[in-house]
């Protein structure tokens, strides 16, 4: 490509510069050749101009030479003897041949200078290298990708502009080993290496080195392409597959643990649901005698609570999840939690002989907390520890004061957590064993609840074992109180009444409620306990019957359920609120429903009932609740 560069100028200097040196070299050697040969130094002369500059300056060249000849060696005669006549044939031949090399040597600089423009245009990059791996020259595009000019870059070695610091010695090595015996490694095939720039940065490119022999030089051509776009298109679609083989890998373990979590919960709310079922029917029967039925009611009552936890368990999770878990905060006294969890706890390690072993720091707190949820945290680390430490073993719990915290140690003789499962012993629905096989029954929603209260609590929570077989240990890490609660203003609170007061609720003699719920069974079972507590009672299987009872009947309070077929309870309760005052508008209302999250609870008090009871309700708790608002009526 050094030929473009050679202006119009420099080509006729040099044509007419040979043409002078020919001439004078020949006078030079007339003493010695005499007139013999007289053209012998003007051929080299016009191959010279013409491979410097082609045509024309071969041309020039080639005319200059020839008129000299025809001056000083060949003087033309009007009368042509037989030498002048040899003569002037010599010259015409001189001028053909200098014509012909002129025309060959500009064909060869026409198909130069098209291949240069076709490599000047190239998108790719193109070097130019001798068999030293000194550059010899290369296009704008290589200009461009490595900051040097082709005339900054020309001699420069190509291992030291443009090769990485850790490819140069393999670099070395392989132009080496094909000079010496000819085994191409990298040459004549596409291959992506690292090169690197003028400012020392390194990018990546896809080269192809060919090696072309020129007589006995070699002279390697590479051409190079960036491809760092195509890279980072590259790296992005293996993140983007990597984040989406990800996800479908999360997915697809989301919905193994939604199956196996819902066979889990379809046979935790079955198993206390055969018991009630099974002993009910006998009960029904008469198959009992009375102690016999005494522990059928035991047992109904039993599985009904554990399937109540279960009910609260979720909704917990529900109201974590949701981010609707409230703490009702107030100065704690941990001492007094652990030891309620303790009692609680305490029957079914009897049960299974375990011994409950206690070390309390009176000087642990105070704290501020919910206590009734901080009772769940230590009660849910106790009945881990009782359900997994087998018959004889020994559960230990430590409240202990450690710097600015307070520490609950919760420590058992049990069967351990694999360390594979001990990262993951918080997770929602995690078990170690969700088979149908598995020892321990449960949803795996205990220690998550745990974690989702200690950390409410500002606190923290951590799992140890050194194993299976070998016991776990649990640390519950909560925060002292930095500061007394300030006293102000009382909080307002729904009306409440101490449950376990009066054994069985209050009395409710002379107050009449009306009941409401589609489902016969749950009447029944409400007037029971209301007309045992002394009310007068109606029933109603829909909200347009209970409306018209309502209206009639003027009840003291209004019991309903929520959903119901056709028109539902806050249709009802909206209706009722509707009413003027003498048609029992102001009747106090208890929605008495399954629902029991945050929000269903301010749904049914936005529509107009006075309180939200979630159903399974203690018997005492309904007559409390029904005697408290039934008092408020105008």
């Amino acid at each position: 490509m050094e030929h473009l560069r050679r202006s119009p100028l420099t080509a006729y200097a040099v044509a007419v510069l040979s043409a002078t040196l020919s001439v004078l070299v020949r006078v030079a050697l007339d003493p010695v050749w005499g007139p013999r040969l007289p053209l012998i130094t003007f051929f080299p002369a016009v191959a010279i101009a013409a491979w410097f500059g082609g045509l024309r300056p071969g041309l020039v060249t080639t005319l200059l030479c020839a008129l000299a000849g025809a001056f000083y060696w060949f003087p033309l005669k009007q009368d042509l003897r037989g030498k002048e006549f040899a003569d002037l044939i010599a010259l015409a031949v001189f001028v053909s041949i200098g014509v012909l090399l002129s025309v060959l040597n500009e064909a060869l600089h026409r198909r130069r200078r098209q291949m240069d423009a076709l490599l000047d245009q190239s998108l790719d990059a193109v070097i130019i290298a001798d068999r030293e791996g000194r550059i010899r020259t290369w296009n704008p595009r290589a200009e461009q990708l490595f900051g040097w000019s082709r005339e900054e870059i020309r001699g420069q070695s190509l291992t030291d502009t443009i090769v990485p610091p850790s490819l140069r010695e393999a670099h070395r090595r392989g132009f080496a080993r094909y000079l010496a015996t000819g085994e191409e490694v990298v040459l004549n095939r596409l291959i992506e290496l690292p090169a690197r720039r003028r400012d020392g940065t390194e990018f990546p490119v896809e080269i192809a080195i060919t090696p072309v022999r020129v007589g006995g030089n070699v002279i390697f051509s590479a051409f190079l392409r960036d491809i760092s776009e195509r890279k980072r298109v590259e790296s992005e679609h293996a993140a983007l597959l990597a984040r989406e083989q990800a996800a479908r890998s999360e997915a697809e373990a989301a919905n193994r643990a939604k199956d196996e979590f819902l066979t889990v919960l379809s046979h935790e709310l079955r198993t206390p649901l055969n018991a009630v079922y099974g002993w009910a029917r006998m009960l029904r029967a008469g198959q009992l005698d009375e102690a016999a039925s005494a522990r059928a009611l035991e047992a109904i009552e039993r599985n009904a609570n554990a399937q109540v936890r279960l009910i609260d368990d979720l909704l917990d999770v529900s109201r974590v999840i949701s981010g609707k878990m409230r703490l009702d905060v107030q100065p704690v006294d941990l001492r007094a939690v652990v030891e309620g969890a303790l009692d609680a706890v305490r029957p079914a390690a009897e049960a299974k002989e375990i011994r409950l072993q206690n070390v309390l720091d009176p000087r642990a707190g105070p704290i501020t907390g919910d206590p009734a949820r901080l009772q769940q945290v230590v009660w849910n680390l106790l009945m881990n520890a009782v359900k997994f430490t087998p018959k004889g073993g020994r559960v230990q719990v430590h409240l202990q004061r450690v710097n600015s915290h307070v520490e609950i140690v919760v420590s058992d003789t049990g069967q351990g957590i694999a360390s594979e499962i001990l990262p993951f012993v918080f997770d929602r629905f995690r078990q170690a064993d969700s088979s149908p096989t598995r020892a321990h029954t449960g949803l795996g929603l205990g220690l998550a609840l745990v974690k989702y209260l200690v950390e409410l609590h500002g606190g923290s929570v951590v799992a140890q074992s050194p194993g299976e077989g070998r016991g776990a240990t649990f640390i519950v890490k909560l925060p002292l109180m930095i500061a007394e609660m300030v006293a102000g203003p009382a909080q307002r609170v729904h009306p409440t009444a101490p449950v376990d007061a009066v054994p069985g609720g209050v009395r409710l003699d002379g107050r009449r409620v009306l009941l409401v719920d589609d489902d016969p069974d749950a009447l029944e079972l409400a007037s029971a306990i209301l007309t045992g507590a002394g009310a007068t009672v109606r029933t109603s299987l829909s909200a347009p019957d209970a409306l018209a009872v309502l209206r009639q009947w003027r009840p003291d309070a209004l019991v309903s359920d929520i959903e119901m077929p056709g028109e539902d309870g806050y249709s009802l309760i909206r209706k009722v609120r509707a009413l003027d005052a003498n048609e029992g508008g102001r009747t106090p209302a208890v929605a008495l429903t399954a629902y029991g999250r945050t929000q269903d609870r301010m749904l049914s008090l936005t529509a107009g009932y006075n309180m939200h009871v979630p159903k399974p309700v203690d018997p005492g708790e309904l007559t409390t609740i029904i005697a408290s608002i039934a008092t408020r009526r105008p």
